[in-house]
């Protein structure tokens, strides 16, 4: 039960530590996370322009990473969106914390999102959690 206990602590305060507070625009500037990130942006096609220029420069609407445990692996999971449509276009960001492979989803305008990086259904269901933000 102890470890138990310890276990779950550690999952859940895991994925908050590593990413101390940063936002998606502040770790793209890493390289592990950029690889994933450019690696991912090759797959969202067509891509928003609004995405291309975030893309480019990081200069946009985005969140802070918060840290999410899906099938006992931390993640990391920000977003970003097309400036004053934040809730109808906005591309959420999962990175595995372990590995920094990413994954994505992309709302637009009340259609289903579309999922980009091969997603497990338990990803899915983080990622659509959070385009609903």
């Amino acid at each position: 039960m102890r470890l138990a206990a310890i276990l779950a602590l550690s999952l859940a305060a895991g994925p908050a530590s590593a990413q101390n507070g940063a936002y998606l625009f502040d770790v793209l500037m890493k390289g592990p996370y950029r690889i994933a990130w450019d690696k991912l942006m090759k797959q969202v096609q067509p891509t928003p322009d609004w995405l291309l220029r975030f893309s480019k420069d990081f200069d946009g609407v985005s969140g802070q990473l918060v840290g999410a445990a899906i099938d006992g692996k931390a993640y990391e999971l920000a977003f970003v969106c097309e400036p004053q449509h934040c809730k109808t276009r906005r591309f959420e960001v999962l990175f595995e914390v372990s590995t920094k492979r990413a994954y994505g989803a992309l709302s637009f305008d009340g259609e289903p999102p579309a999922f980009y990086g091969d997603p497990t259904p338990a990803m899915k269901e983080e990622l659509t959690k959070a385009l609903k933000g």
